[in-house]
């Protein structure tokens, strides 16, 4: 077990992996809770499915950018503990499914040894960072946003400041202002912008996200200067810890706490923030992508068919000669075997990169001129050379239930369904990337159905006394001629069997009726909702047996949604948060030690929330907030007198952070006065037990 540890050069991967290894022993031993063990292993990509007693794990693939060793090393794990087949997602991660709990320790050191990484892909922590798929390769882009992405990704690997916020947070790059990284939909959208001097920065977005509430994101800053960038969002992080709902998880994304606080308190919050950083801060220089010259340039005729695969699947990078080639992936589905011949087989005539895009499919960057018709035969051959890279056609879709334990209905097979039935009857959306339809398994959106011309999400309905499956259609989403974004709406209601159909009609009546130039979301909101409800009616009603089938299924439908870790957990148990404190406290006393006097000081202040968290949930008082904890701490026990801190408040102890300096000497007060005060905890603990 863990034989590849040894190949890991950091100390502190290391030490991640073993230290789950561990947990998970202590877990089947009875040692360590349910509740304490699932937020541990979530941020550790190991999450639940919807089949018991196998895991998704969740890799992470920071702006989707893989060099082919990389892939293979995924590829290899995937072969020796899952199913030999891999899902790529729209937040350009890889997930591989029915995995035991007990190897993803060795799976992750393994991993780790090829630079991939699992830590936070999950869990209430900031999610992988995603970026355009043409980052650094746009004719559009002002500058490669890149160089900043990869910084800020890895200031926060576990950084204290986000290891156990309310919620996840997520954070995507885009090349242009275009925004096709879709930052509307993020917690922080980040846009390159050139002020009118030349200078280099940022238009920064916040407060978006999809889901049963969807909301776009709203305009923080038009411009920024690069170096500011990690230390707002660090900012903006330490607020969200702090003042983002913990006890209601339908409420706790970052979009809520913006909605109650406003522009202009969270502009404030964020400059209080900012007076005292966790640590220093990464320095980012400009760099433009340079293309990595292939191996062999192999000039062979043109296969049959070749320029229309250029125009559906093949796009001009702003580097003169070289091109990015959109490779379709169903559903973000593959086996390893077909991938590991397409990477043998593309690796002479390539750059050795690849990407994982937002919508499920792969993207080859840098590939000169000259190797594109070799290119095109190798795609041809492998059977990789579907029309309609990121089209119209190419659907995007969540894995639905055939994994997820909160998914309603199936997506997966609905969507091949639909490709199907756009290639043959529309197969000139194959050529068009302003519509596209996106599907997700529930409400919660990981299918980014809010966003999509013609979404839909999983739901059902009752009809004669029987639960059929449905999907909720909504339609209009996308970005306008304008530049600015709509959110798709709601329509109805559907029997499954019925959306295609449905799609038909929709399709249809859009080419009667489009004006010259218009976009499917410019004629949306030109005829409007109720127009497509009116339009849809003809496709409610129905009670032939068929439709209590849902599709890829012989037997009649019957939901079964269980429970979700995709935001992880809020643990109230008071041991568990006691051992949780003394835990946090150790970490600052190690950061103490390295010299990392900012980070050793959010330690501490994470262990006294922690501790004070305890006690108040003993008490039955809500524990909503950092901040509700901070006040109902001083009310219970301060102003009664059952504790007395030197700083007069129990709040004015833990916030004098905010007013103080990064140095060895407040640091190692800061962390003296939380550990005196988890000794007072453990005190009076224990003489309430004696009583």
């Amino acid at each position: 077990m863990l034989s590849f540890i040894n190949e890991i050069d950091d100390p502190i991967v290391q030490r991640d992996i073993l230290d789950l290894n561990r947990r998970i022993l202590l877990f089947r031993e009875g040692q360590l809770n349910e509740e304490s063990f699932r937020s541990l292993r979530l941020a550790r990509g190991v999450y639940g499915q919807r089949q018991p007693g196998v895991q998704m794990i969740r890799i992470k693939v920071p702006m989707g950018l893989l060099t082919f060793d990389q892939f293979r090393a995924i590829l290899d794990v995937c072969d020796e503990y899952s199913t030999g087949k891999y899902h790529l997602t729209t937040r350009q991660d890889i997930q591989i499914h029915h995995v035991k709990l007990e190897d993803s320790p060795e799976l992750w050191a393994k991993l780790e040894a090829s630079n991939v990484t699992l830590r936070e892909a999950c869990g209430n922590t900031v999610r992988n960072v995603t970026a355009s798929p043409l980052a650094g390769l746009d004719p559009q882009e002002p500058f490669n946003v890149l160089p900043w992405a990869e910084a800020l990704w890895r200031f926060f690997l576990r950084n204290p400041v986000c290891q156990e916020m309310g919620r996840k947070f997520k954070v995507s790059f885009s090349s242009s202002d275009e925004d096709t990284g879709l930052g509307v939909m993020h917690d922080l959208g980040v846009l390159p912008a050139v002020n009118e001097a030349g200078k280099l920065g940022f238009k920064l977005l916040v407060a978006g996200g999809l889901g049963a509430q969807p909301a776009p994101a709203e305009v923080l800053h038009e411009w920024v200067p690069t170096d500011e960038l990690i230390p707002i969002t660090e900012a903006i992080l330490r607020v969200f810890d702090r003042d983002g709902e913990r006890a209601k998880r339908q409420k706790a994304r970052f979009k809520f706490l913006y909605q109650t606080m406003g522009r202009d308190a969270l502009l404030e919050a964020i400059a209080r923030e900012r007076a005292m950083p966790s640590g220093a801060f990464p320095d980012v220089a400009h760099a433009e992508h340079i293309p990595v010259a292939p191996a062999t340039v192999e000039k062979i005729p043109a296969p049959v068919g070749h320029e229309t695969w250029r125009k559906a699947n093949v796009l001009a990078q702003k580097q003169e000669g070289r091109f990015a080639v959109g490779i379709r992936v169903p559903l973000g589905d593959e086996t390893t075997a077909r991938t590991r011949d397409l990477l043998d087989a593309l690796a002479p005539y390539t750059s050795g990169t690849i990407r994982v895009t937002q919508s499920q499919d792969l993207l080859l960057p840098d590939v000169v001129e000259a190797n594109l018709p070799v290119v095109h035969r190798i795609l041809r051959d492998l059977g990789w050379d579907a029309l309609g890279f990121q089209s119209g056609v190419d659907v995007t879709s969540c894995p639905g239930t055939d994994t997820c334990n909160l998914a309603i209905s199936n997506s997966t097979h609905l969507s091949t369904v639909l490709e199907h039935t756009l290639e043959e009857e529309f197969p000139h959306l194959m050529f068009d990337r302003s519509f596209n339809i996106k599907i997700s398994g529930c409400m919660n959106a990981c299918g980014q159905h809010s966003i999509a011309s013609f979404g839909l999400h999983g739901s059902s309905m009752r009809r004669e006394g029987a639960t059929m499956p449905a999907m909720q259609i909504l339609v209009g989403g996308g970005r306008r001629t304008n530049g600015e974004w709509s959110f798709g709406k709601k329509i109805l209601k559907l029997p499954t069997k019925h959306v295609p159909a449905a799609l038909r009609t929709v399709l249809i009546d859009f080419e009667q009726h489009q004006l010259p130039h218009e976009t499917f979301a410019d004629y949306f909101l030109r005829v409007g909702d109720r127009y497509h409800y009116n339009l849809l009616q003809q496709h409610v009603e129905g009670t032939s047996e068929d439709l209590y089938v849902d599709w890829g299924s012989e037997t009649a439908f019957k939901p079964q949604i269980g429970v979700g870790e995709c935001a992880g957990v809020v643990i109230d148990l008071v041991s568990t948060l006691l051992l949780e404190a003394r835990e946090k406290l150790d970490l600052g006393l190690e950061a103490m030690q390295e010299g990392r006097w900012g980070q050793a000081i959010y330690h501490a202040y994470a262990a006294q929330i922690a501790g004070a968290k305890a006690l108040l949930v003993k008490e039955g008082e809500k524990t909503n907030t950092y901040a509700d904890i901070l006040a109902s701490f001083d009310r219970v026990f301060v102003a009664t007198g059952v504790f007395s801190p030197e700083a007069g408040s129990f709040t004015a102890q833990v916030l004098s952070y905010l007013g103080g300096a990064n140095t060895q000497a407040f640091a190692e007060a800061y962390v003296q006065t939380a550990q005196a005060f988890l000794d007072e905890l453990d005190r009076h603990t224990s003489t309430a037990k004696a009583s």
